[in-house]
Formats: C-alpha cells, structure tokens, sequence
C-alpha cells in the first residue's frame, strides 16, 4: 500500500464530496487510497462512487449499508430514512456493481502496521462514541492484535482519536499528531458524503507511516448540488437538509 496513505470513509454515494475528495488527496502525494466502508447509502450516485474507487484502486471494506444493499445483512436495525434510501439504491446499482459490494472484504489488517475496521473489531456494525465503546476495542487487540497498535475505524461520521496507554483512555478530535510508540491508537478519519460534526465540510485523513504522523484534512464541495439530487431523486427530504447542517 505505501507509506503515506490517504483514509476515507462513509462516502455514501455523495459523487459531489467524494469527487472533491479525491481532488485533493491527489495533491497530497499520497501512495494509496483506503476506504472504511459505506461507499453507498443515502444519497444517489452509487454506481459513480462505485466506479470512481475501481478507477483509483481503492482498497475498500464493507459498511453496513454496503452489506444492506447486497442483501448480506437484515435491514431491521435501520430507521426508515436509511431503508428508503437502500431500497432506492438497490433499484439503481448494476449486477456488477452489487458484485463488487459483496466482494468487499468486512475487515483488512495491512500486516502488523494497521488495521482497516468500519465499526468495531467486536462487531462491524457496532459505533465506537466514547471511550468506553474504545476500551472493548483496545482489549480486542490486545488480544487478538497484540503487535498492531493502530486501528482507522468509521461509522460514526466524526473524526475523533482514541489512545490507550496503561489502562487509561484517552480521546480528542486533533488536526494534526504524531503517534506516541507507547500508545495502541483507534482514528477515525470523519465521513466523506455525511459528516456528522456540525461541519458540512468533507473529511478525510492521511498517515505518513515513515513520520508516524497523522493529519485531517476537510475539503469543501458543491453541497446544493448533492442535495437538490436527493430531491429530484424523491429521497427523504432529511437527507438534503442535514447535509448544510453537517449532522
């Protein structure tokens, strides 16, 4: 993959973030592109989003929604927003889109350097908010991941750092740090197409390996575009509106 590696999650089919994402990223200079999931879901260009992670040879995982489309998963835990919009996506995906969702991998270790989650080791579909959601996580990989001190997790649509050191948990949404040798990491880089921060700017980060520094980045794009799609797609209208709310 590279030793400067650009993190993204939680896209959902918002072309217009994820292009502008992508725009900056590749001014970056980074080695490699990964993705934690959720590439569909919510909004309406899924089969772009699709194609736009083959072209740049994104290594993705499976989110939740990912797995909801392709039928891998129940729909009973989503609310009736998120099943409309899955519903919807399923009626506009090729079969050689839904096959690439089903192929999508739900977990990815790169060696001992880091691991690739959308929810939780525990459970990929389980949000980790605070550090007592972290500290379960922390003892998974202890367990499991005993020379891997660093996991990128999604889900939540927020940026935010967990590290644990001698029991102790610490958590926080810094711009820019560097990796303490000492210190088991959990980084979750925001959402692409929904974040859900108050900041309708999309998110995404980067880790230079060889520096052990990590830096967010937040890019602005065309949100009435997206968010007129959702209307004249006849989505929820909720979709639209908490886009220019960024929540």
């Amino acid at each position: 993959m590279g030793n400067r590696i650009a993190v993204i999650s939680d896209i959902h089919a918002n072309l217009e973030a994820f292009q502008e994402v992508l725009n900056h990223l590749g001014h970056q200079s980074v080695d490699g592109v990964v993705c934690l999931g959720d590439i569909v879901g919510y909004y309406t260009d899924p089969s772009a989003c699709i194609e736009l992670c083959r072209e740049w040879g994104i290594l993705c995982i499976m989110g939740n929604h990912d797995a909801a489309v392709c039928g891998k998963i129940s729909l009973v835990d989503f609310n009736d927003t998120a099943l409309a919009a899955i519903q919807w996506t399923r009626r506009n995906l090729s079969k050689e889109d839904l096959l690439f969702l089903n192929r999508l991998p739900r977990f990815h270790q790169e060696q001992d350097k880091y691991l690739l989650l959308h929810g939780s080791l525990l459970n990929p579909d389980r949000y980790i908010f605070f550090p007592e959601d972290a500290e379960k996580d922390f003892e998974e990989m202890m367990r499991v991941h005993p020379r891997t001190f660093l996991a990128f997790f999604g889900h939540t649509h927020q940026k935010r750092v967990f590290s644990y050191h001698r029991e102790t948990i610490s958590s926080g949404v810094p711009e820019d740090f560097h990796l303490d040798p000492l210190r088991r990491y959990l980084v979750n880089p925001g959402s692409v197409g929904q974040p859900r921060d108050h900041s309708p700017l999309a998110s995404y980060l980067i880790y230079d390996e060889d520096q052990k520094r990590i830096t967010f980045h937040r890019v602005a794009y065309d949100v009435r575009k997206a968010a007129e799609k959702v209307i004249k797609a006849g989505l929820p209208r909720s979709l639209a509106e908490r886009l220019y709310r960024g929540w």
